[in-house]
């Protein structure tokens, strides 16, 4: 008896009730890590703080 393979899929394999919710919780959790550090800008201005850099 010859089956295919998505007959044997469909029998042994199957997601969980809280799939979706692991998924998600999956990528929020690692989101935050993927972004790239930011660094306080310097409170004087980025061009010395007196407006006359031109």
């Amino acid at each position: 008896m010859a089956t295919s393979a998505s007959t044997t899929l469909n029998r042994y394999t199957h997601t969980p009730d809280d799939y979706a919710s692991r998924v998600l919780a999956a990528f929020d959790s690692s989101a935050a890590s993927l972004l790239p550090q930011t660094e306080e800008p310097p409170s004087d201005g980025a061009f010395g703080g007196d407006g006359d850099d031109l």
